[in-house]
């Protein structure tokens, strides 16, 4: 069985082996790395097996809950053809409880997102896209009142397939606003899966760029049933910004 990220390894292998096999054909192509932090509100439900759970953390919350992260994606364009990948994790773990702590829930969480994004430009600002999106969480769930307590740990990983449109556009200058939205799941795995941002980007020289905007993936997947049904139905949204190195 195939690890995580022996399995996002392969997807960024079979990336640069496209990215090299589109570079046969053309010298024009230009490359970005970007490296960028978020600030996320997660909201939604857990359920493991007999055990749900609504989650509700705050951007606050978030700082409070997130317990390592990291966040890089990369692009090559050709003016024509494109192909760009983004890796996202997180380890959080959040708690709740009543007035005079009585009862209390507590939900620790490990969650890695790849996504791999081939694109065709259909016109000087838009670009047809398609995606392929790997998620993997591992969950554990506490839940306790008085004296009793019940636990429950599971995780999950799957594929979905998305299909999106990009836009973007000058400000300027020196800006440039991108948006994105993509749509997908459809069943395969996961019932829906979506993806959106927004971002005003600001291009310092030819090589570097900084950006700020707002994003949002969202899932509801389901699996299993008894005491192994699982299903995690989640947004997660916030504000965010990095920086870009095209070379």
């Amino acid at each position: 069985m195939k690890t995580p990220a022996s399995l996002a390894l392969g997807l960024l292998l079979a990336g640069a082996a496209c990215g090299a096999s589109a570079q046969d054909t053309t010298d024009e192509w230009s490359h970005s790395v970007h490296l960028y932090g978020m600030g996320v509100a997660i909201d939604g439900d857990a359920q493991i097996g007999p055990l749900s759970l609504p989650v509700s953390v705050s951007i606050s919350d978030m700082f409070d809950a997130l317990r390592m992260g990291g966040m890089i994606a990369y692009r090559a364009d050709n003016g024509r053809w494109s192909f760009s990948t983004d890796l996202t994790y997180m380890d959080l773990g959040w708690r709740a409880s009543t007035q005079g702590g009585r009862a209390g829930a507590r939900l620790t969480t490990d969650q890695l997102t790849f996504m791999a994004t081939g694109g065709k430009r259909l016109n000087e600002k838009t670009e047809l896209l398609f995606s392929l999106a790997y998620f993997d969480v591992d969950a554990n769930l506490r839940l306790s009142v008085l004296q009793q307590s019940l636990t429950a740990s599971r995780g999950a990983n799957w594929v979905d397939p998305l299909i999106g449109v990009a836009y973007e556009t000058p400000m300027g200058d020196k800006w440039k606003l991108k948006l994105r939205g993509d749509v997908g799941g459809f069943g395969i795995n996961s019932d829906f899966t979506w993806h959106a941002f927004a971002i005003a980007n600001r291009q310092v020289s030819d090589s570097f760029s900084w950006f700020v905007g707002y994003r949002v993936i969202g899932y509801d997947y389901a699996e299993g049933s008894g005491p192994q049904f699982v299903r995690f139905d989640m947004t997660q949204h916030g504000p965010g910004a990095g920086v870009s190195f095209t070379f």
